[in-house]
């Protein structure tokens, strides 16, 4: 149990820093798209930026609203920080001694339970941009979350199993086309450009951290990049991992290929424009959904007959 305890710890450090180091990796690329360095002052190629970052924001002063609830201002964010690291324990790594039957529903359950701490970050704060911003983000998770979930029953129909780690004894080549419906989803559901919708500077301020500073700022921020973390762990695992069944080690292969999918973010973050928030809807109801539905009837008939 101690052992256990201890490499948990370590793990979730390696998490935290790991989500350190994305953001360096994130605005090296969007300056190499700009044409400029992005940065470089702090030691070698700004190695030690992410770091004094963090220490910048843990540092530095919260201040808490007067109007607000402050006892669910002040666990919001630290509950949506937990939820995350929580949600590394259904990835099959080599440093975490467990091993999950049922990974893919403990995944859901605990990204349908950050929602509400986003919805509590807003709420409590008293402030109508952030309750906006919270409201928004609220509806996004749910119209996308009916499209993974959808698309989850057919790869649980396709290895019969609920765990992750399962798909390394089953190629994805035939689940491999609903990779971009997969992507989009995973862009609507991390928030992340062009469907940042609950962070718009131009009517929301930032939306539902708009009253959040210092170490409180610092663990939103950390629980949003943790499961984008986790989302490109996941794509590796679900899409590609044809490609690494017989490669030594394992967690190397699946780290680089979810640096690839890192990068992928980043650039549709630099290539696409917001969205109008209509058309988001429009295209989970009315598109995504129609078409997952339709496969999902199409490799149903294809069971049966076969």
């Amino acid at each position: 149990m101690l052992l256990l305890n201890v490499s948990w710890i370590v793990h979730c450090l390696l998490i935290l820093l790991s989500v350190a180091f994305f953001t360096l990796f994130e605005r090296k690329v969007i300056g190499l798209f700009h044409n400029r360095v992005g940065p470089n002052k702090v030691s070698f190629i700004g190695l030690v930026q992410p770091l004094l970052d963090a220490f910048k924001l843990l540092t530095k002063q919260s201040l808490t609203p007067l109007r607000s609830n402050k006892l669910v201002y002040n666990l919001s964010p630290q509950l949506s920080l937990l939820l995350a690291v929580f949600t590394w324990l259904t990835m099959p790594l080599s440093c975490v001694f467990i091993s999950l039957n049922y990974s893919f529903l403990m995944f859901f359950c605990i990204g349908s339970v950050i929602v509400f701490a986003v919805l509590l970050s807003g709420w409590s704060s008293n402030s109508k941009y952030s309750l906006i911003g919270s409201l928004r983000s609220i509806a996004q998770s749910i119209s996308y979350e009916a499209v993974l979930r959808t698309i989850v029953v057919l790869f649980v129909f396709y290895a019969f199993s609920y765990s992750i780690s399962r798909f390394f004894n089953f190629s994805s080549l035939l689940t491999f086309f609903l990779f971009p419906i997969w992507f989009v989803c995973i862009l609507a559901e991390t928030h992340r450009a062009p469907f940042d919708f609950r962070e718009r500077e131009s009517e929301l301020v930032s939306g539902f951290n708009t009253e959040y500073s210092g170490a409180y700022f610092a663990f939103l921020f950390l629980s949003e990049y943790t499961m984008l973390l986790y989302a490109c762990f996941l794509i590796a695992y679900l899409f590609f991992s044809e490609f690494m069944i017989f490669s030594t080690p394992r967690i190397i292969m699946v780290s680089v290929f979810s640096l690839v999918i890192s990068y992928l973010f980043v650039w549709v973050r630099i290539t696409y424009c917001r969205f109008r928030y209509d058309l988001l809807m429009i295209a989970a109801w009315k598109t995504l959904l129609p078409i997952t539905l339709m496969f999902f009837i199409a490799v149903s008939i294809f069971c049966f007959l076969i």
